[in-house]
């Protein structure tokens, strides 16, 4: 997992250096990769670009830089132009259903914490969940957010409600860690992955919670995506992309032998999921070192 200290006497003293800086270090392509490995380079981006995230409408992306402090950054989508920057200080952005808002952890009296703003950067940041580690996934249909916490190196999923303006725990395991949840299309299943076992493995549950899981993975795993029909969840392991397909019958679930796809090569750590799926599912938005 990325580690960011927000440092609040340096925030302001570097504020105006990075403004006046900008995006210039271009040392990491952003691409287009369908599932057979054919490639699409989009352009060049800084070196600390991290978890790019298309918007829902396909016509923006944003992510994350750290170099001269956490800024989050929105372009246009697939071109690339008219990068901008959010107003303020903030990291791991995620779009709403209508893309017209960005969720993301800012400062909230020194301690990390979950804010929405508008992502024409008119208006103020509402703050929704103090502590708070990372937002993950926007659930339309409940109006909610899954997000993670992090107590000492414990991560926790949890989910805030907007009609209840409220945060509750959603999957925690005691000294192990949760986190990379997705919610799949019809939101009635969370997929998400658990180093329970002393490894990670990627996870399925049924929303809300009902006390049943099922495992997808044996031989490790992170960073699940659903495909648009929720027939399959995508995963990487090892530095490569892997597919599985899923049934799901009622209340349970069945998933088969995962299959390694020829895409390979793309930025990725422990962390963080570093790449996004298009609406349609036929393309995966991933970082690359130069050619």
């Amino acid at each position: 997992m990325k580690i960011i200290v927000f440092a609040a006497a340096a925030v302001a003293a570097l504020f105006l250096y990075a403004l006046i800086q900008g995006p210039r270090t271009a040392q990491l392509q952003l691409s287009l990769v369908d599932r057979n490995g054919n490639r699409q380079d989009l352009g060049s981006v800084p070196s600390a670009t991290f978890a790019p995230r298309i918007a829902p409408n396909g016509t923006q992306v944003t992510f994350d830089t750290t170099t001269l402090e956490p800024a989050i950054w929105i372009a246009d989508f697939p071109t690339l132009k008219s990068m901008r920057r959010l107003p303020g200080v903030g990291i791991y952005p995620m779009w709403s259903a209508d893309s017209e808002r960005l969720f993301f952890i800012g400062l909230n009296n020194g301690r990390q914490a979950l804010y929405s703003r508008r992502a024409d950067g008119t208006g103020q940041p509402e703050l929704l969940s103090d502590p708070a580690r990372a937002p993950e996934h926007w659930s339309p249909k409940t109006q909610s957010i899954t997000f993670i916490t992090l107590n000492e190196s414990d991560y926790d999923i949890w989910q805030y409600s907007f009609a209840d303006k409220k945060a509750m725990p959603l999957i925690q395991i005691g000294k192990s860690s949760q986190h990379s949840s997705r919610v799949s299309p019809d939101e009635r299943w969370i997929a998400y992955v658990s180093d329970e076992t002393s490894r990670y493995e990627v996870y399925v549950q049924p929303l809300p919670p009902t006390g049943t899981k099922f495992q997808i993975t044996k031989d490790g795993g992170g960073h699940p995506v659903w495909s648009p029909d929720a027939r399959e969840i995508y995963f990487d392991r090892g530095g490569q992309l892997y597919s599985v397909a899923v049934q799901i019958a009622g209340s349970t679930l069945a998933a088969g032998s995962p299959a390694a796809l020829p895409i390979k090569g793309f930025i990725q750590d422990v962390g963080r999921r570093q790449f996004d799926i298009t609406a349609d599912g036929k393309q995966f938005l991933m970082l690359f070192p130069p050619r």
